[in-house]
């Protein structure tokens, strides 16, 4: 994974501190410990976070490790089963 331990910290601080219960999973390029760059893709899973919720927590993150391309996906609990979010999540780290 090609995430810093601080970076996981603040990304794990930022989201539990809007809801404790949300379960979230690294996906994508940054997974691969042999690729270079790649955004970071981070899947949410929460029954509490809104749209808003997203924006702000996509900011607060970045303030803190740095400004980088983020892509911030949040899916409730009943939306696990959907093609993208079971890939990501099958495919992904848990954070």
């Amino acid at each position: 994974m090609r995430l810093s331990a601080a970076e996981i910290e603040t990304i794990r601080g930022e989201i539990h501190r809007l809801d404790p219960d949300a379960d979230i999973h690294l996906f994508g390029s940054r997974t691969d410990d042999q690729a270079r760059g790649g955004d970071i893709d981070l899947l949410v899973i929460s029954d509490r976070l809104t749209f808003r919720d997203l924006l702000h927590l996509r900011t607060a993150i970045l303030d803190k490790i740095g400004w980088q391309q983020l892509d911030l996906v949040i899916r409730r609990r009943e939306e696990v089963r959907e093609p993208f979010v079971a890939l990501a999540i099958a495919t992904g780290i848990p954070l």
